[in-house]
């Protein structure tokens, strides 16, 4: 179920802003929909696939309040940003079905998530959140990028440190991928190594790094998910 398209942030590497702005649909065209979901298959699940299900703290409540109002049964996913969400409307949204929900951490450093376009979210908040979805039961997967431009081997070794602290129920570990479109493809155009467009995969080297090699890459991603998943 799309609720919204596109994001109004403005990270420099997301394709979710190129072919369009961000927009919404309303509550209850939202809840029509699921309840003629609910009308076809008992308890479905629903996979909200809004790049940013929770960007108006409001509506999420008003979709909680009607979801209750008319009596639907269902349980239901969603991505959004850890600064969107607090304990109040996590404990709302799991009255309402919510299960499950993806999220991206990125870089640990600030000041390489603000040299790409994304805000820095505290550490406090993230882990305050990570700790109320645990208590909940809500499955939580996390979003990391290797290889910004000002990553080298220690600021990536850092990351995947702090994913492992985190402890979301999940963690998906990506290269930084110049996607065609992006600002970041502009940025990176006389940079690139690659021009075959399905090595654009977020686990393919397709630009020069100024601080890693190929090969230095390729091992911190496999490093990455071996730490997170073997540990």
């Amino acid at each position: 179920v799309l609720a919204s398209r596109s994001c109004p942030e403005f990270c420099t590497y997301c394709p979710h802003r190129i072919l369009s702005t961000y927009r919404i649909r309303s509550v209850r065209s939202v809840v029509d929909e699921l309840e003629d979901l609910c009308s076809r298959y008992s308890r479905p699940y629903v996979v909200f696939r809004d790049p940013l299900f929770s960007e108006q703290r409001e509506r999420c409540l008003e979709l909680c309040d009607q979801i209750a109002a008319r009596g639907l049964t269902l349980t239901f996913e969603a991505e959004t940003r850890l600064d969107r969400l607090d304990t109040d409307l996590l404990n709302r949204l799991y009255t309402a079905g919510f299960r499950a929900m993806s999220f991206g951490v990125e870089s640990l450093d600030p000041a390489t998530l603000k040299k790409s376009g994304r805000r820095p979210i505290p550490q406090t908040h993230q882990r305050q959140i990570m700790e109320h979805c645990r208590k909940l039961g809500i499955v939580t997967a996390a979003f990391y990028v290797l290889g910004f431009l000002q990553d080298d081997w220690n600021s990536i070794a850092a990351t995947i440190d702090y994913a492992t602290d985190l402890g979301s129920t999940f963690a998906q570990f990506k290269m930084l991928t110049p996607y065609p479109g992006t600002p970041m493809f502009k940025q990176l155009d006389p940079l690139l190594t690659e021009r075959d467009w399905e090595k654009f995969d977020g686990f393919s080297p397709t630009f020069k790094h100024p601080n890693l090699t190929e090969r230095e890459l390729r091992f911190l991603l496999g490093a990455a998910y071996k730490r997170f998943y073997m540990r």
